[in-house]
């Protein structure tokens, strides 16, 4: 656990050590995620609920006492040593994890895709009599519904795309992933059997797991055979709320507009209007009036009072500038 800390500060940036907490546990607040964002730690939101704050404070002091952060007051910064520490691990395996687009539903997704193979797999060969994976109502009910809304060609299209889906991840997540479905004899194995070994104590086998699960579902909406099958679960990832006030804006209503409409505070709706300029890279930036000057490596520790705008459009405008930063 640690050592997992630890990567929390890889940035090199000063953090708040109680938002990291905050992120982790998956309060998501506009600021706590901003924090995420603008500190390259997004991708661990929610992914330790569980996370009993005690623990998390005694792994902070004892990176401290270890030398590898430093603390400042309620802020946290990496020192040379952790660096070095850091730099003795591999942690590659991880950078498909994004538990922000995918934390709330991604073993119901992932187990989703693995019954509703299991189904198809049965169906290609003439088969009925096997034991299903699963009889929870959520998982029959949208197996049923995907199968009553598919095409004619689906048992041809689906096996292919299911092949392509798998080119494109990295030859070891594959493995991993495909080794875990179940079909036409073919029995699956767990995802503890098939971890890596460096990978098999907590909380690195969850991240591991959830890493190559992540890196599958951002590739599986391309696929128009295999995304009807989890599309449901998939907007369960969703804030449902934001959706609704995107779904408005789209339309062309203003923020005070929305505010009527949904008799929401202006502050709800700019978390909303926040939550979804972090998840989309086509998020509409045009339609509001950004802040001059807001550029630069000190772009995150710029404060609001400071410029013309709005606090919704200054947040906007240091949103934009570090996605086009990283980006370029």
């Amino acid at each position: 656990m640690d050592l997992f800390i630890l990567t929390l500060f890889a940035s090199g940036y000063k953090l708040r050590i109680s938002t990291l907490y905050q992120l982790l546990t998956g309060r998501r607040t506009s600021s706590v995620l901003l924090h995420g964002f603008f500190y390259d730690n997004l991708n661990v939101c929610g992914l330790l609920p569980d996370l009993k704050n005690e623990r998390f404070k005694r792994a902070i002091a004892q990176l401290e006492k270890n030398g590898w952060i430093t603390r400042t007051e309620s802020f946290g910064q990496l020192t040379t040593s952790g660096q070095a520490e850091l730099a003795q691990h591999d942690f590659t395996p991880l950078v498909g994890l994004n538990s922000f687009r995918y934390g709330r539903m991604r073993q119901e997704c992932w187990q989703l895709l693995n019954f509703g193979i299991q189904v198809l797999s049965f169906l290609a060969h003439g088969q009925k009599d096997y034991v299903p994976l699963e009889n929870r109502p959520l998982y029959l009910t949208q197996v049923k519904h995907f199968l009553a809304q598919a095409p004619a060609d689906l048992l041809e299209k689906f096996p292919q795309e299911l092949t392509a889906l798998f080119a494109k991840l990295p030859e070891a997540s594959a493995d991993f992933l495909a080794n875990q479905l179940t079909g036409f004899q073919q029995n699956g194995q767990t995802a503890f059997q098939l971890l890596p070994s460096a990978w098999q104590n907590t909380p690195w086998d969850k991240l591991y797991t959830a890493s190559q699960q992540d890196l599958l579902l951002a590739h599986v909406r391309q696929f128009p055979s295999l995304y009807p099958l989890i599309v449901a679960a998939d907007q369960k990832n969703y804030n449902h709320s934001m959706l609704l006030t995107r779904q408005l804006f789209l339309a062309g209503d203003s923020v005070k507009a929305i505010m009527t409409k949904r008799q929401l505070k202006e502050g709800t709706i700019t978390d909303h209007l926040l939550e979804w300029a972090l998840l989309d890279a086509n998020f509409p930036f045009e339609r509001f009036e950004l802040a001059t000057g807001v550029t630069g490596e000190a772009v995150r520790d710029l404060q609001y009072q400071d410029f013309d705008v709005s606090y919704l459009n200054f947040r906007l405008s240091q949103i934009k500038e570090v996605k086009q930063t990283r980006w370029n």
